[in-house]
């Protein structure tokens, strides 16, 4: 049993799919502080069982990863994940999601989600409407030429 099994126990009990929670709500589950490094460097929140993240193993190990930090106010976000390939698949897909975060400026998962599907949904139709002929099924394309040689 590792030293962050009380807070892989505790999401385990969590009936929601969604926990934000303070380092200090944590602390006390886990009844010892954070070390300074999760106060001081948000790769420690980092969805990684790799190597010596044994706090994330915790948590990935329960079903869940961290999805925001805010390391001013000492807070944390976790979800349940919602896909299977297990671990490197769930690390893979976490990514994705921090990266979509970060360009659409959409923080909340149900709604970067909803906007995930709209956007692919407009991008296959278009596709759909290019190989139609786009909006013109008349449309005649100009010949390329051909250089001389």
């Amino acid at each position: 049993m590792g030293k962050y099994e009380p807070l892989a126990r505790h999401l385990d009990d969590e009936v929601s799919d969604h926990w934000d929670a303070s380092f200090k709500e944590i602390e006390k589950i886990l009844k010892f502080k954070l070390p300074p490094s999760a106060r001081r460097h948000p790769s420690w929140w980092g969805n990684s069982h790799r190597g010596n993240h044994s706090q994330a193993k915790g948590w990935i190990g329960a079903g869940w990863v961290v999805t925001h930090v805010d390391l001013e106010d000492e807070k944390v976000s976790l979800e349940r994940a919602r896909w299977g390939g297990g671990r490197e698949a769930t690390t893979e897909l976490n990514e994705l999601w921090r990266k979509a975060r970060e360009i659409s400026g959409i923080s909340n998962r149900d709604e970067l989600e909803r906007a995930a599907v709209k956007t692919f949904i407009q991008r296959e139709a278009a596709k759909k409407l290019i190989a139609m002929g786009g909006s013109d099924p008349n449309f005649q394309p100009a010949p390329r030429e051909r250089p001389f040689g």
